[in-house]
């Protein structure tokens, strides 16, 4: 089987996998400790981030719930991250329970049966939960098997907790945050920034990073918290957050993902990318523009690959099949090669992208055994209504 496998077969392959996963994850959230089982779900978690399954709403999920954003592989996470390593969740977690005691049960006996999906409970449960995590957390010490738990040193506990209370005093805003709109958002961030940068550089670090992820109004919320980190002596807060967030673009294109959901994940990207390279410029920053153009340059050697590889698995069905059902198919694909390309300018070389569609279109009317009028609708999606025409009559 190649990349040019028919489409059809492909999505049927690719649904029937995404049944066995979530059946797969059901088994591991139902365990009572997922221990080594939670590794054997790693290597999928960007592929269930897309699908969704509903998540057992228990009390550490809850607790991160604010935070989610920011939740990373142990493996990339270092000290001074604002990430937060996936293997602490469980460790911080359970630290967290044992000290609130039995006033977690009203909690934990809300949350059963529920998932992450009912909002309501989420707010209703989260709000007492975040506010006490606030005060209990930053004094905490590194539980006796911390180390052995999570693979992580004993100093990251005390990296780790601090800001995080600073977050979570603060969960309801952040939580209710990817509700709000426009300029009421901006003002809430901007409010946000300016209590966390109060409390430190770690907290300030942290929650740039988590705001970035929800909105994407970049430029903005750097130039606060490079002000607000020069004023309070913390002014590497920018750098490590736009560290962590261009490192997150090389991985933003799965290879898995479908072709539309592809090309929104580049417009993303790209968006952030213009955001991140005007607060680069204005802060008169050399090396964050570089930092910038080498996540642009990954981003668009992506985004080329993924286009010419769907490009050439459209012309191959073409040529294979005939069939209405096909056609449509090749209609949905063919749009999906128009969005990926909308974005794909953006990041430059727009005569990649016209040679791959000229080329692509060249293909689909001159060598399938498609009828005429679907050569030309395929061929009006992929280049506009006159360049098609004149491709399929032979014209300039």
């Amino acid at each position: 089987m190649t990349d040019a496998t028919d489409a059809g077969l492909q999505e049927h392959l690719l649904s029937a996998a995404d049944a066995r996963l979530r059946r797969v994850v059901a088994v591991v959230d139902a365990l009572p400790a997922r221990g080594d089982a939670d590794a054997l779900i790693a290597p999928l978690r960007p592929r269930l981030a897309r699908l969704r399954p509903p998540r057992p709403l228990t009390l550490t999920r809850l607790l991160f719930a604010p935070v989610e954003p920011l939740i990373v592989p142990s493996a990339s996470w270092q000290i001074g991250s604002p990430g937060i390593p996936r293997s602490a969740l469980a460790a911080l977690g359970g630290d967290l329970c044992a000290a609130l005691g039995e006033a977690a049960d009203p909690l934990r006996a809300r949350c059963a049966g529920r998932s992450m999906e009912d909002e309501a409970v989420v707010a209703e449960c989260g709000a007492p939960l975040w506010a006490e995590a606030a005060k209990l957390l930053p004094g905490r010490l590194p539980p006796a098997d911390w180390t052995s738990a999570t693979g992580l040193p004993p100093a990251a506990h005390r990296a780790l907790v601090v800001p995080l209370g600073v977050l979570l005093g603060e969960g309801v805003p952040l939580h209710k945050l990817p509700t709000l709109a426009g300029q009421t958002a901006l003002a809430e961030a901007e409010r946000l920034l300016r209590q966390a940068g109060a409390r430190g550089g770690a907290a300030l670090t942290m929650m740039l990073a988590l705001l970035l992820r929800r909105l994407p109004r970049a430029q903005r919320l750097l130039q606060l918290a490079d002000g607000i980190g020069e004023a309070g002596g913390a002014g590497q807060a920018s750098d490590r957050v736009m560290a962590f967030l261009l490192g997150d673009l090389r991985g933003a294109v799965a290879s898995d993902a479908a072709l539309p959901e592809a090309a929104d994940q580049v417009r993303r990207s790209a968006r952030l990318l213009e955001e991140l390279e005007a607060a680069a410029g204005a802060a008169e920053r050399p090396s964050r523009m570089q930092m910038v153009r080498a996540a642009r340059q990954d981003l668009s050697a992506m985004c080329r690959d993924r286009m010419a590889a769907a490009a050439e698995s459209l012309a191959v069905a073409a040529e294979m099949a005939a069939e209405a059902a096909d056609l449509a198919a090749m209609e949905d694909t063919a749009r999906a090669l128009r969005l990926l390309d909308a974005v794909g300018r953006r990041l430059g070389e727009a005569e990649v992208y016209d040679r791959v569609l000229s080329g692509t279109a060249g293909r689909l009317t001159a060598g399938t055994l498609l009828a005429p009028n679907a050569r030309l609708r395929l061929a009006e999606i992929l280049l506009g209504p006159d360049a098609a025409l004149a491709l399929v009559e032979g014209g300039p």
